[in-house]
């Protein structure tokens, strides 16, 4: 069994500077890999530093749509990919209606240079979208070719409409640690009817730590936890989830499997 951390941030306390720790304890449950995510320049460098120092670690570029006091350079981004075969996806980007409502606008620009720039590098792209629903569907029906791009949507809490419009543009649904919180039916109903071939787990550490842990930093050592409640939501076994999220991992992000 293998399990892979499909979306998590090491450049934060508590995995910074612990990095052999932090891998050391995942492959002790069998967590294999992690995607660092940036969220700007300065976290896309050091994930861009850490994912060639350490095999178990990739990594991604961009910026969030939370830090756009920062001005996206498609240069500084390229120039990074270009000297490190380990950058396998753009993000994560997207639209936060929940956080910052006040300048729609250039997050929706911002979200549209990072789609040019998956296009260019032929990477995917990974989306953070909330309270945001009909415009994030919009515009990536309207600027992504679903036979080409790769599209995943993390830390999915959206509605089951929302799936299933997503999941007909060919993305690819992330899942963190929030379907274990209490009173999240509607997620499990969607964890339900999104289909494992188009499904993928993720810590989004330190966020959301998975319950029993609730309230604490996590890390990527707690995935096994989000994987068991996806098991109970439908009804397979654990392996099941990690064999085939790790499947999906490494077919998006083309990956070679382990020998």
């Amino acid at each position: 069994m293998k399990l892979t951390d499909s979306h998590c941030h090491l450049y934060y306390e508590p995995m910074l500077d612990n990095y052999e720790f932090i891998i050391q304890k995942c492959k002790e449950k069998n967590i294999n890999r992690l995607l660092s995510i940036g969220i700007d320049i300065r976290t896309s460098k050091i994930n861009s530093e850490i994912s060639a120092k350490y095999n178990e670690i990739f990594a991604t570029v961009g910026l969030h749509p939370n830090n756009l006091d920062e001005t996206f350079n498609e240069k500084n981004y390229c120039e990074l990919i270009e000297n490190n075969k380990k950058i396998i996806g753009i993000g994560e980007t997207g639209l936060d209606y929940y956080r910052i409502k006040s300048n729609k606008a250039l997050q929706q620009e911002n979200f549209f240079k990072h789609i040019i720039l998956a296009n260019k590098q032929k990477l995917p792209l990974i989306i953070h979208t909330r309270e945001a629903e009909k415009d994030t569907y919009d515009i990536l029906k309207k600027n992504v070719n679903i036979h080409e791009n790769k599209i995943i949507i993390h830390c999915f809490t959206g509605s089951i409409d929302f799936a299933k419009k997503i999941l007909d543009l060919g993305a690819i649904i992330s899942f963190s640690g929030i379907i274990t919180f209490k009173n999240n039916y509607n997620l499990d109903n969607i964890i339900k009817y999104v289909p494992m071939n188009k499904m993928l787990i993720e810590t989004d550490s330190p966020y959301l730590a998975p319950e029993p842990l609730r309230g604490k930093k996590n890390t990527p050592i707690n995935l096994d936890l989000i994987a068991k409640k996806i098991a109970t939501i439908k009804n397979i076994n654990i392996r099941d989830v990690a064999e085939k999220t790790t499947e999906n991992f490494n077919k998006i992000f083309k990956i070679k499997n382990e020998k």
